[in-house]
């Protein structure tokens, strides 16, 4: 999906958030007695659960995130993911989960909710999908084998979560205070930003999870053309949209890591190129064309000169543009690029951490928050995470230009000196660390973003 095949991020995403709670759980009944919490908030714990345990495993996590196709506004969105997950591995394997969490204690939907997810697991050509229910009967354990599905129950994520008490309840997108509160703005701010594109921002907070990397760097681009010409971005928009940017200029980065051995550097500028200018790295033909009009264009040109010339005419030679710029302008970032991407490729191990890294200091740290300090997460802000984390945003600094990058300077002020703990308790819950800063931005507010100067300029 494209960022101009989507429109309407703000109703889409906010009605997805709507559908997603009322159908995790519309299998659930309160029943008669004392008052038991409402389906909807059932629902939504679950995703949220099933979210921090996915984090607490290595992957990125978002939740609610709408599925969208080409379509007019308000009929865009036909679904939405409860949760997504995508984690890349030290050898740069990056892989995307789909997990649908079902609150209910009804069985009799079973089938059918396996069918569907089969089918929209197809649509998204994810690498895994589950089912996650109260209970899964032995008709759903063998019907999930044959789709290819995995499924998980209550009694196995409660097993689970016993050892990953260490990780906080809530943080960044895993329903955390200061993100929620942000995210909420934005969408408040966007309906005044007419200017600004609605599908170019669906794309960069929910598509671009799970588009291809020239997508993303289109979608990047574009938005850094539209950012230094159309206006300011007010906070705390700037800083959500510069945060999706570099997490999905990472993803992008990742992703191209691992063909790095088989196609080497020369080749992979050359298909970011033929990306960026054709929307397709593999369309090698669309340039041959263009090289081939240059070549029958300057030819009849210099025709028309000679003959000018027999007639007695003085010359006079024009500088005729390549008809290669006019279909798209060269990228001057692809070689900067191109460095991120060997970057991660030669620290597989830092790689494998960087998008959390990203998402907690963006969403969670940035935001005001302070979850990103509990010792759970101290192996992703050593010094190693900060270098890449400043390559990466030099990079789109080029790739979208100051007026988004540099929304991101609050990054320097980072606890980057934390390593992971010899022998960690992970069964101890986390400790509550609520702060005045949290309690700002649960009225909307978040931290203004620092000078930027050092993160875009220190190696």
């Amino acid at each position: 999906m494209s960022p101009d095949a989507t429109s309407g991020s703000k109703s889409g995403s906010r009605s997805g958030r709507a559908r997603a709670s009322s159908r995790s759980s519309r299998e659930g009944r309160s029943s008669k007695g004392a008052a038991q919490p409402s389906d909807d908030n059932q629902g939504a714990d679950l995703e949220r659960r099933i979210g921090r345990l996915e984090f607490s495993e290595g992957a990125l996590v978002r939740l609610r995130v709408p599925v969208r196709v080409e379509e007019e506004a308000g009929r865009d969105v036909i679904t939405d993911m409860d949760v997504l997950a995508v984690e890349a591995t030290r050898r740069l394997q990056v892989s995307r989960s789909l997990l649908e969490c079902k609150s209910g204690l009804g069985q009799s939907k079973e089938p059918d909710r396996l069918l569907w997810l089969a089918g929209l697991r197809g649509l998204l050509e994810v690498d895994r999908a589950v089912l996650v229910r109260q209970t899964i009967t032995k008709r759903g354990r063998d019907l999930a084998a044959r789709l290819r599905l995995s499924t998980l129950d209550m009694r196995t994520l409660q097993a689970r979560e016993a050892s990953i008490a260490w990780v906080p309840e809530r943080f960044a997108h895993v329903d955390g205070a200061a993100c929620l509160a942000a995210e909420k703005r934005v969408d408040v701010q966007l309906k005044g930003l007419a200017w600004l594109p609605s599908s170019l921002i669906a794309f960069l907070r929910f598509d671009a999870l799970i588009a291809r990397p020239h997508q993303i760097l289109g979608a990047l681009t574009t938005l850094g053309e539209v950012a230094s010409t159309k206006g300011t971005l007010p906070e705390p928009t700037d800083v959500v949209v510069a945060g999706h940017a570099l997490v999905d200029l990472l993803i992008a980065a990742c992703e191209d890591a691992r063909h790095l051995d088989q196609v080497g550097r020369l080749e992979l500028e050359a298909r970011v190129m033929r990306g960026h200018m054709t929307g397709d790295p593999d369309d090698q033909h669309t340039l041959e064309v263009i090289a081939s009009a240059n070549k029958l264009m300057r030819y009849y040109l210099e025709q028309v000169h000679q003959a000018y010339v027999d007639s007695g005419i003085t010359r006079r030679d024009v500088d005729v543009p390549d008809l290669g710029s006019v279909v798209a302008a060269p990228a001057p970032w692809v070689g900067r690029y191109a460095d991120l991407v060997e970057a991660l490729r030669n620290n597989g191990r830092i790689a494998a951490d960087i998008l959390q890294t990203a998402e907690l200091a963006c969403f969670d740290a940035l935001a005001g928050d302070t979850n990103y300090q509990a010792r759970a997460f101290d192996h992703l802000f050593t010094p190693e995470h900060r270098q890449m984390l400043r390559l990466a945003v030099r990079v789109l600094r080029e790739v979208s230009g100051p007026a988004i990058a540099d929304r991101l300077g609050g990054l320097n002020d980072l606890d980057f000196e934390r390593s992971a703990p010899a022998v960690p308790d992970r069964q101890v819950p986390a400790k509550a660390t609520a702060t005045a800063a949290t309690e700002a931005t649960a009225e909307g507010s978040v931290l203004p973003a620092p000078e930027p100067e050092q993160l875009t300029t220190d190696n």
